[in-house]
């Protein structure tokens, strides 16, 4: 196969999958986890049953797959609402608020996930490296912020662990807390960060 090939194929089987991801989203807002089936995804996505499996080896692998897309769409709306924000705080602020609106959008999703105990059938490799991304993209603005002397002298990647400590606390909270407001829970958040950052002389 020449090189061309191998790209068209690539693309191809990217297509496809991003296709099925899609669909397995579809199928859970309209049918619930407990309808989701491969022949559903197959048939929202307008593909036979069987080239769905030439992609994914069972559900599990479907499921799978969606759970890693979910990740990396997380961290691309981390990304970009980072980005623009002139400041350090303005940037944990955006962090945080797009971290939890992410969530409350997606929340169907994330339960599902849990229903089907995903998370612990991905592999180990993949789920490091999502918190790893997560944890420079924090620890790069605590460092910018100590530069800036905006925040006091600490250090960075442990600040960063236990910030996101703190996110997935307040995620895990969701059920006991009823009806989650993402702009609330944000700013519930940046006032410890703040706390816990601002320089004794501030």
């Amino acid at each position: 196969m020449t090189k061309i090939a191998q790209q068209k194929h690539a693309l191809a089987e990217q297509l496809m999958r991003e296709s099925a991801y899609s669909a397995v989203l579809q199928v859970l807002s309209e049918h619930g986890f407990e309808r989701l089936t491969v022949q559903r995804v197959a048939r929202a996505a307008n593909l036979a049953t069987g080239t769905l499996y030439n992609y994914f080896k069972d559900k599990d692998d479907l499921m799978v797959y969606t759970a890693v897309r979910l990740f990396e769409r997380i961290r691309q709306r981390q990304r970009e609402a980072v980005e623009p924000a002139k400041t350090p705080a303005a940037k944990l602020d955006a962090y945080l608020k797009a971290t939890l609106t992410y969530f409350s959008e997606n929340i169907a999703y994330f339960d599902f996930l849990d229903q089907a105990q995903i998370y612990c059938k991905i592999d180990m490799a993949i789920k490091h490296d999502h918190v790893d991304q997560e944890n420079r993209l924090l620890a790069g603005i605590v460092r910018a912020g100590i530069q800036r002397g905006d925040f006091k002298a600490v250090h960075p990647k442990k600040t960063a662990t236990f910030f996101q400590r703190a996110i997935v606390g307040t995620l895990c909270m969701v059920p006991e807390l009823g009806e989650f407001n993402p702009t609330r829970e944000a700013a519930s958040l940046l006032k410890m960060f703040h706390v816990y950052l601002t320089p004794p002389t501030k």
